[in-house]
């Protein structure tokens, strides 16, 4: 077992397949997306029920799949030294993509990690099933960067609102 950056050990999920072009059709992220690529996707696609306190993936690990959120909740944390994870959201919404828009960028490494706050279930789509769609149609792999593109601003958006909203620590005298 590995260990974060707070001690607390990575619990392993609960994989299954069995994801359809329906089930990802119907998410927010894959609308619009034509049958052959969804197919793609689903056949590669895994499920996985993580347990409350489970570490998705890691910051800085090499970011070798995207994952979505189908229930629960996931903690948006980057370490900084000196000071730990620092909480930079929680993503809540069915459909999210909660990890992983590093994988579509080099150097391919997670720039934060995503810990469940809950118990969740999430499905994880590997990079290279991405990457081998892009070949076969650079203007659809447009259309999905342009996807990213609008998650990581509702990312970063967020976490600007969530961290004006956190109660700041007083000043040490």
């Amino acid at each position: 077992m590995n260990q974060d950056h707070g001690g607390r050990s990575d619990a392993t999920p609960r994989l299954s397949t069995g994801v359809t072009a329906e089930e990802l059709a119907g998410l927010r992220f894959f609308e619009d997306l034509p049958g052959w690529a969804l197919e793609r996707l689903a056949g590669s696609a895994t499920k996985g029920r993580f347990e409350q306190g489970a570490i998705v993936v890691r910051q800085n690990d090499e970011a070798r799949a995207v994952y979505f959120l189908l229930s629960g909740a996931a903690q948006d944390l980057v370490y900084f030294e000196g000071v730990g994870d620092l909480l930079m959201g929680v993503q809540r919404e069915p459909g999210s993509l909660v990890a992983g828009w590093s994988a579509f960028k080099p150097p391919y490494r997670y720039t934060s990690s995503t810990k469940c706050e809950e118990a969740s279930e999430l499905i994880r789509l590997p990079r290279e099933t991405f990457e081998g769609i892009f070949e076969e149609d650079p203007y659809l792999g447009y259309q999905i960067l342009k996807k990213v593109a609008s998650a990581v601003d509702d990312r970063l958006e967020g976490a600007v609102t969530f961290l004006w909203e956190t109660p700041h620590m007083p000043e040490k005298a």
